[in-house]
């Protein structure tokens, strides 16, 4: 019995630290869930959010690809939009193995996503009048959605949440391909992940959330962990190595401080910083209390 109320108090201990250092940064790193409608201007496309979400944007040369991924976290679930299209850049020469982007890209594209998922299961349906496929396991759904003959296609998806959920109902029919798009232009996107304002820790939930004698502890989950970029001073000056940032990740479901580690010159400790800023994910849970945790994350940077 002693063993188990000094663990408790141990713990209690421990977490109202934590508390007291993410606190500050609560307020900062939050905003309300306000589902609205954004737009992607120069892209046609528009879609509810739960509030501005990050963007990260990724290219596939040899495959003649761009993606731009969108994503933002509201109330315990991850909501996500990609739109994969054609490069205005050839494949390169150098590249093994070159894609043209033509009509089997998109195919491609359902094919990477079953292996991501690991299942081979499809629907296929009507979704904005346009052809889809829907593929899912049990933390992920995706709606795919070719429009080849604008040379592209988008995924929406959804995790730790269900596809009868109404609020992914409303999100999935929300997409709207046309132009002049009614919404809140996205642009860059958000800076960092933010959290919700209303799942915030509190002192009380933590000390009830540490009574039982057996912790139901669920893990916080990485959903989307961006890659920072090279910057051009570190090309040519071939800098090459890691970056390690201690990265607080927020009872919010947002992004809190993070601070470098160990670092490189030449703007790379900056980008791993930024990369850092935009990871989305799902809380730790204790006993069902959403709580904070701080990890030390490493990025490495190589030429080749």
């Amino acid at each position: 019995m002693k063993k188990i109320l000094f663990r408790q108090i141990s713990v209690l201990v421990l977490i109202c630290l934590s508390y007291l250092g993410a606190l500050a940064q609560t307020e900062k790193y939050t905003t309300p869930v306000k589902w609205e409608k954004y737009k992607i201007g120069d892209k046609d496309v528009s879609v509810l959010f739960p509030k501005l979400p990050i963007l990260i944007q990724s290219s596939n040369i040899c495959s003649e690809q761009e993606t731009n991924k969108y994503a933002a976290y509201a109330e315990g679930a991850v909501y996500g939009l990609n739109i994969t299209y054609k490069s205005k850049k050839n494949a390169p020469d150098y590249c093994s193995q070159k894609r043209k982007f033509n009509e089997t890209s998109f195919d491609g594209g359902v094919s990477e996503v079953k292996a991501f998922l690991k299942t081979e299961q499809e629907t296929k349906l009507k979704l904005s009048d346009y052809e889809a496929v829907k593929i899912k396991n049990e933390r992920f759904t995706y709606w795919l959605i070719n429009d080849f003959k604008n040379k592209r296609w988008f995924e929406l998806w959804v995790s730790n949440t269900s596809e009868e959920n109404p609020i992914v109902k409303n999100f999935v029919e929300s997409l709207k391909i046309k132009q002049n798009s009614a919404g809140i232009e996205i642009g860059n996107g958000s800076s960092r992940t933010l959290g919700d304002a209303s799942q915030t820790e509190k002192p009380e939930e933590i000390k009830s959330a540490i009574k039982s004698e057996k912790d139901e502890i669920v893990p916080f989950w990485m959903i989307v962990k961006p890659a920072p970029p090279y910057t051009e001073m570190a090309r040519r000056n071939q800098t090459q190595g890691a970056v390690r940032v201690r990265v607080t990740f927020l009872a919010s479901g947002g992004i809190g401080s993070v601070t470098p580690v160990s670092g490189l010159p030449d703007g790379l400790t900056e980008q791993a910083i930024a990369a850092a800023s935009k990871i989305v994910f799902i809380p730790a849970r204790r006993n069902k209390i959403n709580y904070s945790v701080t990890k030390i994350l490493e990025y490495s940077f190589s030429i080749y």
